[in-house]
């Protein structure tokens, strides 16, 4: 009998087990494919690898505003970015394998649940192992559509990506979050046609209007095409034809219509099928020692979202505290500028009376244009002297934002905020422009 089982390890299995170590646990964790998950393998950290390479491309083309002027062009090697890429994720996963091998159970192969009169046993590989605790963390897969069937070479899915062995001279990508826009966005920097299908109204649909107008703008003078309230029709030798009739030619599709939970079986004595298991929004189910965490939940799906789960049940099933849900996520999008967002947006608020919306250029403050980054803003949405949502398009957004959690989290006021000390010049002083003339 184990004190703890993980099913799936990435970002909140990983984190999972960390605590638990450190609190001594004995514990036995089940992952089928590489440790790390979707984030480390083909999710956050190689996507992000090819984002840096792209951009270093695209700021050395336009070196000459900077009086760096080039003997010739630059030129992309593919192939090297891509080992680039393997490196860094070679290295991550040798630290992971190297630190859990040592202190736990590792189990790399599938697992599934079994429930016989309450009682639930983990079957593996025709073994059968039992646990005081059992976390599911097995993370999410990308949604196929319907017409578009995923062959793993015209239709893709974001995992397939890096398995492109050349840039594609045209692609088109359906769906506008995080992924599809920053794919959009590292292609078209690499010299890619690109075009963007989105089947609501605006692309980045959840994010503030403000931040998805900018969005659009990004886009244009990226030289993307996009296609709002559309969607593809068909797609045949090579031929898209959208329902609003437009019809294009297109290498390569990229589906990223986003995530879809990946639980593992669960079976019931006396039952034919699959048991579906009920998800409370605690991580808690039908079964006091069984928690589920990270995308699996089928919430908001970012790996930073994962491990604060981690923490939670983490904390609970070690008796440190009740579980606090509450946090405020915020959501990032790596282009060039960063965007990032973290509570209410300014199509939540109804009545507006008592609601204050600061808005301010980057280009008012001085870093900008010494980084040549002028183009963005800072809005923030206040009410009580408080800051209820914050959205940022600059450079360094991705951190900034942490600081604005915080203050939504901890209900810091305006007051308090204006006191602080934001050093010149930075982007953070677009914090203390915003809440110049509030209050």
């Amino acid at each position: 009998m184990f004190d703890l089982a993980v099913i799936g390890l990435g970002p909140a299995g990983l984190e999972v087990v960390n605590i638990a170590l450190k609190n001594k646990m004995n514990v036995i964790a089940f992952e089928e494919n590489e440790l790390g998950g979707t984030c480390l393998n083909v999710g956050c950290v190689p996507t992000k690898s090819l984002i840096h390479c792209a951009k270093v491309y695209k700021e050395i083309s336009n070196s000459s505003k900077l009086g760096i002027n080039l003997i010739k062009e630059p030129d992309i090697n593919f192939e090297l970015m891509l080992k680039r890429k393997d490196n860094i994720v070679s290295k991550f996963l040798k630290i992971l394998n190297s630190g859990l091998s040592k202190n736990i159970t590792l189990v790399k192969s599938h697992a599934e649940l079994f429930i016989d009169d309450n009682e639930i046993v983990i079957v593996c590989d025709d073994n059968v192992y039992k646990a005081k605790n059992i976390i599911i963390s097995s993370g999410s897969k990308p949604i196929e559509l319907s017409n578009l069937r995923f062959d793993n070479k015209c239709i893709i899915s974001s995992d397939d990506l890096f398995n492109l062995n050349q840039i594609p001279k045209s692609i088109t990508i359906v769906g506008s979050g995080a992924v599809g826009l920053e794919w959009a966005q590292v292609f078209s920097f690499l010299g890619s046609s690109v075009s963007l299908v989105e089947k609501a109204p605006f692309v980045a649909p959840l994010l503030d209007i403000d931040i998805q107008k900018r969005i659009e703008r990004v886009l244009r003078e990226c030289g993307i095409d996009f296609y709002k309230n559309d969607f593809i029709q068909s797609y045949i030798d090579g031929e898209i034809v959208l329902k609003s009739g437009k019809k294009f030619c297109s290498d390569i599709i990229l589906v990223a219509a986003g995530r879809k939970v990946n639980l593992p079986k669960i079976s019931v004595l006396g039952c034919k099928e699959n048991y579906k298991l009920n998800i409370y929004d605690d991580f808690r189910t039908d079964f006091d020692n069984l928690f589920v965490i990270g995308d699996a939940t089928g919430g908001t799906m970012l790996a930073h979202n994962a491990t604060f789960q981690a923490v939670c049940v983490m904390d609970v099933i070690l008796k440190k505290s009740k579980m606090n849900v509450t946090k405020s996520i915020p959501s990032v999008i790596y282009l060039t500028p960063e965007i990032a967002s973290v509570g209410m947006i300014e199509q939540d608020i109804g009545n507006k009376d008592g609601y204050i919306i600061s808005k301010v250029l980057l280009s008012s403050i001085a870093k900008s244009w010494c980084d040549e980054a002028s183009s963005g803003f800072i809005k923030l949405i206040i009410k009580d002297n408080i800051i209820k949502g914050a959205h940022l398009v600059c450079p360094e957004a991705s951190s900034l934002i942490t600081l604005l959690s915080y203050f939504i989290d901890n209900n810091v006021i305006i007051d308090d905020i204006k006191k602080m000390v934001f050093p010149h010049p930075s982007y953070s002083e677009l914090i203390k422009e915003a809440l110049r003339n509030v209050g």
